[in-house]
């Protein structure tokens, strides 16, 4: 077997347990490092990297894989009432009628099918504000923009999972809203130059708008 088909073979097997691919790593990396490399690609749709909501739901998938280790997130759900603020867990108790293990196995099981797919959604309809940023930009260009962006807080939200899993914590698991709302900002403003915005002031403004917007989208994903 030769070294390419070696690396193929490898590629492969990634993909199939993760929904990964070499192109998907390279696409993360530059969203992390080079977003704006990313963003003008996505606009001339030169095909250079993975389609966004590909490698969104491939984070989704490692996110669940994580999970999974602690008992999905039904089990991590019940880690945390377990070794939270008692008051907390007498409200779950409330709230449930006394059945919390069927409470959390139903967050459970809309955690890991039902959320990423009315994320996905909502997170959608923030093509529309990005035609607003740039009219003329193409549908697909919009949609992997907003997926582009919503991996990128995907990916620091899979980093900050133990403020979930482990007891020490949990003092800072209030912050991870708040580091993902970043991930998205300094993405976006990172990214638009030249693609959605024309000046500094204009990205800086605009990377703001879409921040917000996106964590209400999430948010409202949530709810439902």
């Amino acid at each position: 077997m030769t070294d390419q088909n070696k690396r193929e073979e490898l590629s492969g097997a990634v993909e199939d347990a993760f929904g990964f691919n070499f192109r998907s790593l390279k696409t993360l990396a530059h969203l992390l490092f080079l977003p704006n490399r990313v963003f003008k690609s996505y606009a001339a749709r030169d095909q250079e990297y993975s389609p966004a909501i590909r490698l969104w739901f491939g984070l989704i998938g490692v996110q669940v894989l994580v999970s999974a280790l602690w008992g999905g997130w039904a089990g991590i759900m019940r880690r945390q009432i377990e070794n939270g603020d008692p008051a907390v867990g007498e409200m779950y108790t409330q709230i449930s009628g006394g059945r919390v293990d069927a409470f959390t196995s139903h967050y459970g099981d809309a955690m890991g099918v039902g959320q990423p797919l009315l994320v996905a959604g909502f997170t959608a309809l923030s093509v529309f504000v990005l035609g607003w940023f740039r009219r003329g930009l193409s549908w697909p260009a919009r949609l992997n923009i907003a997926m582009g962006v919503l991996a990128a807080g995907s990916f620091a939200g899979l980093l900050l999972m133990p403020t979930l899993i482990f007891p020490q914590f949990a003092q800072i698991g209030w912050a991870a809203p708040v580091v993902i709302a970043v991930a998205y900002f300094l993405t976006f403003l990172r990214g638009a130059p030249g693609v959605l915005a024309d000046t500094t002031g204009g990205a800086w403004i605009k990377a703001f708008v879409y921040a917000l917007v996106l964590v209400f989208l999430v948010v409202l994903a949530g709810a439902v």
